[in-house]
């Protein structure tokens, strides 16, 4: 009997070799151990996205510290607010913010964050010293003052508590109390900013200049990107004759604020004070091309084309400080300023222009409001008077 093999073959089968069995039980083990994770809910399942870690207050805090120390103080604003919003029963968070709000020229934000800092611990000394500071900026005398004294009853080694209590004293014409405060604010603290700046501030009021800008020089040393110090030194120099040193400080001012129109209104007036009207002029109208609505500038710039005979444009540009216009180009409306004392020079200076123009009717509305404001000031009384000579002269 004969066996046909057929189709198939027999192979040899090949040994395994060693490696490839290590291999295999390594993944067997990474596959169970893969399993058992996702069952304790310990790995992820693919393609689901991973949380986003979540900013704690402090590293807010630390940023706005940061932004602050190199004259950020906008920046600093903004991440002190996201601290606040991370952790909103922190009060010392609430007193840095409402502390650089003043010093951003926001009292009435400041006002607002101190009364939180207050509600959360109505006994914290550092958060009622901060109120009085930006009530201070409001020209909110009273309730300033009992806000400082309230600030030095709960804690009396607070030193800007007494810093700001001297502010408040030096800006209502109380120098000599101002004065010790001051002197105690920066004994208590020799190395607060604050309190070197107001002592500065004191020492300015009572004609001290050259001790004022030794104190503002040491408050920059110890925070040198506070705009406001430069400008107070610039101011100080300005009022010594130095006009070159104080155009150096108001452009440190203008760098370490490139949009706050201060620097350059102090530059400009300091031209015009040396009778550099083009000067003058060319820095007041870079203001008002970043603040078209201000009257202001308006009035400046009048006041500088007076001085530099051109009548024409004084009499425009002190028409819209005082009885408002519309900017030429943006249409912006400009409203007009009530007179006080910061516009008291605008207001005779453009009746003045209006009487050389001959305009009495206009001329003489604005001396009536010029003559209800400063009935006793001599020197006022004898500009009315020469305009309406003027206008009498010519009928």
């Amino acid at each position: 009997m004969h066996l046909q093999r057929g189709n198939f073959t027999f192979n040899k089968r090949k040994k395994d070799r060693p490696g490839r069995i290590i291999l295999y039980s390594i993944l067997i083990m990474i596959g169970l151990f893969v399993i058992r994770q996702r069952q304790t809910e310990t790995i992820s399942p693919p393609f689901v996205p991973t949380p986003t870690a979540t900013r704690t207050a402090q590293s807010f805090i630390q940023e706005a510290e940061a932004y602050f120390s190199s004259g950020k103080i906008s920046e600093s604003i903004q991440s002190y607010k996201r601290a606040t919003e991370a952790d909103s029963n922190v009060p010392e968070y609430w007193i840095e913010l409402a502390r650089l709000q003043v010093y951003d020229n926001h009292p009435e934000e400041a006002l607002t964050s101190a009364n939180t800092a207050i509600s959360i611990d109505e006994t914290n000394s550092m958060a009622h010293a901060v109120r009085s500071l930006a009530l201070d900026w409001m020209g909110e005398y009273d309730e300033a003052t009992l806000s400082a004294v309230r600030a030095i009853q709960l804690d009396g080694k607070n030193a800007l508590a007494h810093a700001y209590y001297a502010e408040i004293l030096t800006d209502t014409g109380r120098y000599a109390q101002a004065g010790d405060e001051a002197r105690l604010a920066l004994k208590l603290n020799p190395n607060s900013m604050d309190a070197h700046r107001v002592y500065g501030q004191y020492l300015e009021s009572v004609a001290s200049y050259e001790e004022a800008i030794i104190e503002y020089q040491t408050a920059a040393t110890i925070n040198p990107n506070i705009a406001l110090l430069h400008i107070r030194l610039g101011l100080n120099y300005r009022v010594l004759g130095d006009y070159d040193t104080a155009i150096e400080y108001f452009q440190r001012a203008s760098a370490l604020e490139p949009d706050n129109i201060g620097p350059f209104l102090s530059i400009s007036r300091t031209y015009y004070q040396t009778g550099e009207y083009g000067r003058s002029s060319q820095y007041l109208e870079t203001a008002m091309e970043m603040e078209p609505w201000n009257a202001d500038i308006y009035g400046r710039l009048g006041l500088v084309e007076f001085k530099s005979l051109n009548y024409e444009s004084a009499t425009i540009n002190l028409e819209c400080a005082i009885e408002g216009c519309k900017h030429p180009v943006t249409e912006t409306t400009v409203e007009g300023l009530q007179i006080g004392p910061l516009t008291l020079e605008f207001y005779y200076t453009y009746a003045s222009v209006l009487a050389a123009y001959l305009e009495c009717d206009r001329s003489e509305k604005i001396m009536r409001q010029i003559v209800a404001y400063a009935p006793n000031d001599e020197t006022i009384q004898s500009i009315v008077a020469e305009n309406r000579l003027i206008c009498d002269i010519s009928n």
